[in-house]
């Protein structure tokens, strides 16, 4: 039954349907997470019925709704307005997809939304942020939504440094520190790229969605590795082009924390993690005008980064 082996936000994903973009690769070792289609009517028997108010509810990137509610059994349902429904089991093993368009938006926010949550319900971490991957290490850019992220990881991408995840970086604490998993090679960017960004530089497009193009990069990491710095982007009118660098201190991060609600035990552990990373990567504030040229914000990341002494490799004794 299970036909295509995955693997992304640190989940071993086994499908029964090809999933847009993305390259069938094996793991050993980690969470295996089953998927597989269903009928919308199918999917309302297996549900259990909401136990109380959602879980999550919010409004997409491109202008749809999706809430989560736990059932009365622990399991869960994700729906994606009127596009899809997904049902994930009481234990957190099989998702159910039950789409209603027979387009990619559907399988976007499986990819992009319903992945990278289900990836922090079974432990992981998430970071809301793009990453690449540098021999040094991964280097995150943490920021709001529409403040630049992708733009910037591509500019990172262009210099040889392979995506390891746009939007939400999945993380999780091991023996050698805090490593950071590969999402999917999907990224998000105009339908139009700005001048000097060819299309075919970002990578294959698989279809204008909400008036972006959604694409599946070339260069993408496939590994787990440590992260060696941590930018937090601030992009307005009249800022300064300059990188500055920050104290380790975690509550720097909590702004860029996703998480769905947790008991003490979880919010603890949580914390440790990025006290743990905030001890072992460099921690930069970089900010610019929005007329300033991405190109140049990424040189002068790459610039500031080279000055720095390599982090140790995981596993190292300090």
């Amino acid at each position: 039954m299970i036909g295509t082996r995955y693997v992304a936000y640190g989940l071993a994903l086994r499908s029964s349907f090809r999933l847009p973009g993305m390259v069938p690769t094996d793991a050993a070792g980690l969470p295996t997470l089953d998927l597989g289609f269903a009928t919308p009517a199918e999917l309302a028997t297996a549900w259990s019925g909401a136990d109380g108010a959602p879980v999550w509810r919010g409004r997409l990137g491109d202008g749809s709704d999706l809430t989560i509610e736990q059932g009365s059994a622990g399991d869960l349902l994700f729906t994606n307005g009127a596009r899809a429904c997904f049902r994930l089991d009481s234990r957190k093993r099989r998702l159910a997809c039950a789409p209603r368009d027979p387009g990619l938006d559907w399988q976007r926010t499986l990819l992009t939304k319903v992945l990278s949550s289900i990836s922090v319900m079974r432990g992981y971490e998430a970071l809301h942020a793009s990453a690449v991957e540098s021999p040094r290490g991964a280097i995150a850019i943490a920021a709001p939504s529409g403040m630049g992220k992708t733009t910037l990881a591509f500019e990172l991408m262009r210099r040889g440094w392979p995506l390891l995840s746009d939007d939400v970086l999945a993380l999780a604490s091991t023996r050698g520190g805090v490593r950071a998993f590969p999402g999917t090679p999907h990224m998000n960017v105009a339908a139009r790229p700005a001048r000097g960004l060819a299309s075919q530089e970002i990578g294959t497009t698989l279809a204008i969605l909400a008036g972006e193009r959604w694409v599946a990069a070339h260069r993408t990491a496939h590994a787990a590795c440590s992260l060696s710095a941590v930018c937090l982007l601030e992009r307005a009118p009249g800022l300064t082009l300059d990188v500055r660098m920050l104290p380790g201190n975690p509550l720097l991060l909590a702004p860029y924390m996703l998480g769905l609600p947790d008991d003490v035990e979880r919010e603890r552990r949580r914390f440790e993690l990025y006290a743990d990373l905030t001890e072992s990567v460099t921690l930069l504030r970089v900010s610019c005008d929005v007329t300033d040229r991405p190109a140049d914000v990424a040189d002068l990341i790459e610039r500031t980064l080279s000055d720095r002494p390599a982090p140790l490799a995981l596993g190292a004794t300090r």
